[in-house]
Formats: structure tokens, sequence, C-alpha cells
């Protein structure tokens, strides 16, 4: 099943409708699975199904590294994508989370969907901010990401998020129908290759909203950026939490919400 599959639609353009063919991005379903219990499932764009069950994990507070996933089974649907992820979990952590009491669907737009208590969308910790951020830095983020962004080439309905370390190098870019899978996926790569605590920059191509400052903040990456609005409560939190957020980044344009002094610029303000 490709990624992208194409139907006929009728485009209308300067007047004129004519015949086209237009690529779809893929929509799905992943059950995820913890010690062959049903957790969640999740509308996402299939691939890197296991960086992003081991994101999520990671960024719902379930697990704190590697080392505690004791097993990652996935199975295989008829369609070739997959379609449930197992994830063998030692049994402590399963009872300190209080894994089940999560409700069982969410879609690919929410990053807190399933919460039950109001208790359960608070982040525990904030970050240790360190270093500083160049301005003059940020196009070459955002274009290194645009690169990166095939799918969206293709269908113009995905997502991306980008990982980068403070001099400004790519660690990972991650596409999906979600902005917060996307996030997700990017997170669970650097934490399956070890790289995680590398990371100082993440970028976004949607709107920044609580969810994904919670992910950031639980990540520990000090830098948030985007190319659209910020909400209230991210900004809040971000200024709460240690977080640096920059948004609106695009055509040579940046708007600083929180931390400025971490912003560095040659021009004077």
């Amino acid at each position: 099943m490709t990624l992208y599959p194409s139907i006929p639609a009728y485009r209308f353009e300067a007047g004129k409708y004519q015949e086209t063919e237009e690529k779809l991005l893929t929509e799905a379903a992943l059950q995820i699975k913890i010690n062959h219990r049903p957790y969640t499932v999740t509308m996402r764009t299939p691939g890197s199904e296991a960086w992003l069950t081991t994101g999520l994990l990671f960024t719902e507070g379930i697990i704190t590294g590697m080392n505690d996933i004791l097993s990652l089974q996935e199975t295989i649907g008829a369609n070739g994508l997959v379609q449930s992820i197992d994830i063998g979990l030692p049994k402590e952590i399963v009872t300190k989370k209080h894994i089940f009491n999560r409700s069982i669907a969410s879609s690919s737009s929410c990053g807190i969907c399933g919460k039950t208590e109001l208790c359960d969308i608070e982040i525990p910790t904030g970050v240790l901010a360190t270093g500083e951020l160049t301005m003059d830095l940020i196009p070459s983020l955002f274009e290194q990401l645009r690169n990166h962004q095939i799918l969206f080439d293709q269908t113009g309905g995905s997502h991306a998020a980008g990982i980068f370390n403070g001099e400004g190098l790519l660690l990972s870019a991650q596409e999906d129908i979600g902005r917060h899978n996307a996030v997700d996926k990017a997170i669970g790569e650097l934490l399956t290759q070890q790289t995680l605590e590398q990371a100082r920059i993440l970028c976004v191509s949607g709107r920044i909203s609580y969810e994904i400052v919670a992910k950031c903040v639980q990540a520990g990456i000090p830098f948030l950026l985007s190319v659209s609005a910020p909400s209230s409560l991210a900004v809040e939190t971000c200024q709460h939490k240690g977080i640096t957020l920059i948004a609106f980044c695009r055509n040579d344009r940046a708007t600083v919400y929180t931390h400025t002094e971490r912003v560095k610029t040659s021009i004077l303000i």
C-alpha cells in the first residue's frame, strides 16, 4: 500500500474545471499494546511505528529510556502495513503509572486525548535551559527541515518535526498527518539511537499548542520553533518550564515569546 494513493479529481482554476490526479496522504489506525493489553489506538501516517510508539511512551512519561522496554513486536496487516505494536514493560512501571486508566482512542491531531484526570496533563518538571540561539541560524533550520518533507511535496497533507543540536545540525526529521505524531517519531528516533541528549532545538511546521510544549519539556529540549502561531497556554507553559519559544519563523521574520535573553541577534532592538 502506497503512502500517497492517487484518485481522480476535478480542479477549478482560473474559471475553468480540469481533470487531475490528486495524491492523498494515507491515514491509518495503529493499535498500541502494552504487555499484550490494548493501551491506545492512534491515527497516523504509516511508517516509523517503533519510533512513534517509543516517542509516545516517553513523552507521556511512561518510560524514561530504552532500558525500560523489554520487548517490541509489530504485527503486519493484510495490506502490508503495521497494524499493531506490542511493547513489553516491567510490571512495576505498568502498576506505578496506572497505564490502563487511560481511555483507548486518540486522533492524529491530539496529544492529550485519552487523559482522564486534570493532573494527568500537568508536566512535573521543567527544562534546565543552557546555551543561546542565534537568530541568523533559524532560516537554515527550516530550510533543512523543508528539504526532508517528501510526503508534503507529494500530497501537501503532512506535518513535519525536526530536531537539531545546538550548532544547527539536523538529528532527525519526521513527517506525519498529525503534528504530535511527527514530534513523537523524531523524539523516538533519537531515543532509540541514544542521542536525545544532543537535542537542543525542536522545529515544527504547525501551530504550537500545549501538547507540543509538553513533549518538548519531556524531551529536555530548550528551544521550540514554529512557522505558525502559539496558543496562550503554550506561551505560559514555555515561560514557566524554561522553554524559549519562537514562532512565525518565515520570510525573514520571527517572534520571540519567552526567555528572550537566550536569543542573540546582530540587530539592535
